[in-house]
């Protein structure tokens, strides 16, 4: 889709500083603390995401672990209809397992767990669909994707060849993003990614830019094996927390939008100059 105008009047929220946030998709992470904003809070946080050239609002989950923010008739559902009403297109992330990060590193189990992940995505979505007064464009696997986890072949296969059945029987589009840590070449991780997107899926890489898991060649390595049809995801924020400690981070402008032909992105909105409302207490990030 075009990348959406800023407004031009002297009330908009985007300074000529902070064109870098700019872009027609955004990530937002729900978290229970959002639940205190009003409706006029939430209506006037949207139409200021809008004046700043968002088209399209990633919502990262929809439930994590057994929080469901209050389900169809909860404070995000009410959230997001206003959303909607403001002219924002909806991707809709599905389930998110907590210990997602614990589990997957047990490759016997790999198999049986990301079918059992699947499922709970594909059941989440039909409750979505059938009970959330919402009109979603897409959805979003919040299950995210990285090289050191997925370093084995076999599990990257197996993994494409799930996800390549999940596409068919999910309600699309599907989308899903990955970041990595240096485990494999650029190639191989583009090729992976090229994988992935061949099976059903708009891919979306994530770069690095504030998680820094990579030096800043390696960095520019990844990026520049990865084909056009990949999305790069451009984070807001500076991680603030010890590698082997629980993520932490405060907001950074993101990298500036490249002119080249990737989908773009930014994560996410907790950060956005715009988003006062959000910006109470620890920020969480998109890889956590």
């Amino acid at each position: 889709m075009p990348v959406g105008k800023v407004a031009a009047d002297d009330d908009s929220h985007l300074t000529r500083a902070a064109e870098a946030y700019r872009s027609e998709t955004l990530f937002y992470q729900p978290q229970n603390r959002d639940a205190t904003l009003s409706q006029q809070q939430w209506q006037a946080l949207w139409r200021r995401t809008r004046e700043n050239g968002v088209d399209t609002l990633i919502v990262q989950w929809t439930q994590y672990g057994e929080e469901t923010f209050g389900g169809a008739d909860g404070w995000l559902a009410r959230a997001l209809v206003d959303a909607e009403r403001q002219g924002l297109g909806l991707i809709l992330g599905l389930y998110q397992d907590p210990e997602y990060y614990d589990t997957l590193p047990d490759n016997a189990r790999f198999s049986h767990y990301w079918y059992q992940q699947l499922a709970q995505a594909g059941d989440l979505q039909q409750q979505i669909q059938q009970q959330w007064p919402l009109s979603p464009e897409g959805w979003y696997l919040p299950a995210e994707l990285d090289d050191w986890l997925f370093r084995d072949p076999g599990v990257r296969q197996e993994l494409t060849r799930q996800l390549t059945s999940a596409s068919q029987q999910l309600a699309g589009p599907l989308h899903l993003s990955m970041f990595g840590g240096g485990f494999v070449t650029p190639q191989v991780y583009s090729a992976w990614a090229e994988d992935i997107a061949d099976s059903g899926w708009q891919v979306w890489w994530q770069d690095d830019e504030g998680a820094r898991n990579l030096e800043p060649f390696m960095r520019q390595a990844y990026r520049d094996a990865l084909s056009c049809r990949i999305g790069v995801v451009r984070e807001a924020f500076a991680r603030t927390s010890a590698t082997e400690s629980a993520f932490q981070a405060s907001p950074a402008t993101p990298r500036q939008r490249s002119n080249d032909c990737h989908p773009d992105a930014v994560f996410s909105l907790r950060y956005m100059p715009w988003a006062e409302e959000l910006h109470q207490g620890p920020p969480g990030a998109l890889a956590q």
